[in-house]
């Protein structure tokens, strides 16, 4: 393989990895007390080291399964004997005397408690996982020796992950009449003030849509519009909600994003920010925003050449060392805009992995940003919008907007062009937004009132 070097003969094995002692415990305790079974069905045959323990649970469990409800030798047997392959490789292993001896031996060493159970099938659990575990890491080990292996980042991070996948913990399922109480207090305390999903700052855009795992939420709009400026309003709002975000950034390198965030905190104006011309009162603000994002879960990381592979690795470094509740992206874009993408259609394959590789597999929320065409429409719309969940297009009022809605409206507006998870807006309903460039800030303005012709 490649030029990939074999370990050394020396190295320990997995098959050193075993807790024989909890497996014995495991199948006596189900023998005398076969209804324990059902509080861990997570543990299968091929989590034992010791053959005959392997065999005599997956024969115990099969019997449970079946509803009988005697365990005995006889029992056992029939079972064994009727899997041809079962049979076979059991042979020898596994007889009608060994089974008594085992029975009889069993009265003594079962657990009497449910927690006494899960003690054993926990530790015979953390023992499988230990010898997966380890085998996986040498056969991570071999993507690191192969100069020709590609995406090694993204391969150690899928088998890894395989493998907590399938020693996730399992938890009971109860009935619905044990939880619909819980559940309708829940739905109450939510209403009026509650919301699926974490909120926007903008009171009205909640109507519509929120922060939600697994969703991607998308602004769009003109070139030098606002968009970063926008997710960068919503980042902050969210770190004052003490919610864990991660901010990828094409646009701007850390040291001019710093320069952003401190103006839209302190409200001082960005190019006396990067000048220097503030007064002491000013740098006190300054210095109080400093510390308070030196408190925040928040995590800044500028990327000028987006590619899928490096997103994804550094996503997951974020969410496995820091916690990750929400990706920002700015900003999805073509090749036309002149990014790193090479195509369009590489472009589509990237909003989808952010989509369903990250948000949905992840489980966390997404907010992005995407370039809109000067008549409203999303640029590379039908690779964004296939993936999105909403699309919102960010607007400047015209003259005539502002003076019918009154100034107190604001100078932007709003609309959702794209929604999946709620309602969508016609092209003459929008959001009332006022915009300052020169402290990076979005607000909610007063909602205008809506003519109606006759």
């Amino acid at each position: 393989m490649g030029n990939y070097s074999p370990p050394p003969e020396t190295r320990r094995g997995s098959s050193e990895i075993k807790n024989v002692e909890s497996e014995a415990g495991v199948v006596a305790t189900l023998a005398v007390r076969p209804e324990f079974f059902f509080h861990c069905e997570q543990l299968q045959p091929q989590h034992f080291t010791d053959t005959s323990n392997a065999y005599m649970y997956w024969s115990i469990s099969q019997l449970i399964k079946k509803g009988v409800e005697v365990i005995d030798s006889f029992n056992i047997m029939n079972i064994i004997t009727k899997d041809e392959t079962v049979r076979r490789n059991a042979e020898g292993l596994i007889t009608k005397q060994s089974v008594d001896d085992f029975l009889e031996l069993a009265k003594n060493i079962a657990r009497t408690t449910v927690e006494e159970y899960r003690v054993l099938t926990e530790n015979v659990l953390d023992a499988a996982f230990r010898r997966k575990a380890y085998d996986k890491l040498i056969e991570c080990e071999k993507y690191c020796f192969d100069k020709s292996e590609k995406n090694v980042e993204q391969k150690i991070y899928a088998t890894l992950d395989k493998v907590m996948m399938d020693f996730s913990t399992t938890t009971e399922i109860p009935q619905y009449k044990d939880v619909v109480d819980d559940l309708w207090k829940e739905v109450e305390s939510r209403q009026d003030v509650g919301m699926a999903g974490i909120p926007f700052k903008f009171e009205t855009l909640n109507n519509f849509a929120t922060v939600e795992r697994g969703e991607l939420f998308i602004f769009a709009a003109e070139a030098k519009q606002g968009k970063s400026m926008m997710l960068l309003n919503c980042a902050v709002d969210l770190m004052k909600r003490d919610v864990a975000v991660f901010y990828l950034d094409s646009e701007l390198n850390s040291r001019l994003f710093t320069s952003r965030i401190i103006s839209h905190l302190t409200g001082i104006e960005f190019s006396r920010i990067r000048s220097g011309r503030y007064s002491e009162e000013e740098k006190k603000k300054i210095d109080e925003s400093l510390a308070w994002l030196k408190t925040r879960k928040f995590t800044h990381l500028y990327m000028p050449m987006f590619d899928a592979q490096s997103i994804y690795t550094a996503v997951k470094k974020v969410k496995h060392t820091q916690g990750l509740d929400v990706l920002i992206v700015d900003y999805f874009k073509g090749k036309g805009e002149g990014d790193a993408f090479e195509s369009y259609q590489e472009l589509g394959r990237f909003v989808d992995m952010v989509k369903n590789q990250i948000c949905g597999d992840m489980n966390i929320a997404g907010i992005g940003a995407a370039q809109a065409t000067s008549s409203g429409k999303v640029a590379d719309s039908a690779k964004i919008g296939r993936n999105a969940s909403t699309i919102a297009l960010i607007q400047d009022k015209t003259p005539e907007e502002i003076e019918t809605d009154g100034i107190e409206c604001g100078n932007k507006k709003l609309r959702i062009c794209l929604n999946r998870n709620g309602a969508q807006m016609t092209s003459d309903e929008y959001i009332d937004l006022q915009f300052n460039g020169n402290i990076i800030s979005y607000e909610e303005a007063k909602q205008h009132t809506p003519t109606t012709p006759y």
